[in-house]
């Protein structure tokens, strides 16, 4: 086994251990990208705490800590029964009221980072408006913030959405549903994890029309798994909302492609949430990369939405 120490360094610590039960794993056989932001929404609670803002002094002051964006990459497969680690450290305070947060999540058993979590937060109201860090809170951030050697800034994602507002009326409608109060906090906002459920869902849709067969895809000893996620919260999204997702192929390559979803308001078509997907095809059994399925690729070149 490899050791993290709970002490952690000056500026990095550790803010979660825990293990991947099957009930955290897809058909493909590794833990499910929603379980992977869960954990780091736990993490980022446990770093909350330790600059002062615990659940019950954010309920007594009707305080909320909200994501802006979150940065994800899948970095090693996590499977069930497999141990790991999140550390986590402060990037940067800013003066617009802005946190960076970095965490890292290590499977225990091998040593190797599974994933990197990059997410930019801000602090809020009981009316969902920002609100400054309470002073003392400040002044611990400050204190840890700085320069994460042991955890290197990613470079930015490729860019490729199209330029202007998302073309929703030229995506596809992959998922219909609501947020229910257990989808919730205590505060009765979806976490992360909540949006990333809807986006599983969705992805299956997306793959009918891309006419990628997953029973076929098992028969061939293929999967297919994300790498890289890049997602923004424009605004919160609450119990009871009735939402639409959209989604759509942005780019394709050799092995790697790119898709979009976009979580709106069923009733006004307000933008909840951003999320842009780099993802690929791997053998089952050799857990490495391959190529396309070329039955696939004409079927994905048709559906880019800014060709």
């Amino acid at each position: 086994m490899t050791a993290v120490d709970d002490r952690g360094t000056e500026r990095v610590f550790v803010t979660g251990r825990g293990a991947v039960n099957m009930a955290d794993c897809d058909q493909w056989g590794h833990m499910n990208v929603q379980f992977y932001l869960a954990r780091a929404s736990d993490a980022q609670a446990h770093l909350a705490a330790r600059l002062g803002l615990g659940p019950r002094r954010l309920a007594r002051e009707q305080l909320a800590l909200r994501p802006l964006t979150d940065r994800t990459l899948f970095k090693r497969e996590l499977r069930g029964g497999d141990i790991h680690a999140i550390r986590s450290g402060i990037r940067a305070v800013h003066d617009d009221g802005t946190l960076d947060i970095a965490n890292r999540m290590t499977n225990l058993g091998s040593g190797v980072e599974s994933a990197a979590f990059e997410t930019r937060l801000c602090l809020v109201g009981a009316d969902d408006g920002a609100q400054p860090w309470p002073a003392d809170v400040l002044a611990a951030a400050r204190a840890l913030a700085g320069e994460l050697p042991e955890m290197p800034t990613p470079p930015p994602m490729a860019a490729v959405p199209p330029p202007g507002p998302p073309p929703l009326e030229r995506l596809l409608l992959t998922y219909r549903g609501s947020i229910e109060p257990w989808d919730c906090d205590a505060d009765g906002v979806a976490p992360p994890r909540a949006h990333i459920a809807r986006f599983n869902d969705a992805i299956t849709h997306l793959f009918r029309a891309m006419q990628l067969d997953r029973k076929a895809l098992l028969a061939a000893g293929t999967g297919s798994a994300a790498l890289d996620y890049d997602i923004t919260y424009p605004r919160a999204l609450r119990a009871g909302t009735a939402i639409d997702v959209r989604s759509g192929v942005l780019a394709a390559g050799e092995k790697l492609y790119h898709i979009v979803h976009h979580v709106v308001d069923a009733n006004d078509g307000g933008l909840y949430t951003t999320i842009i997907v780099a993802a690929l095809f791997f053998d089952l059994k050799q857990r490495k990369s391959v190529p396309m399925p070329a039955a696939v690729r004409a079927a994905v070149e048709r559906l880019i939405i800014h060709a």
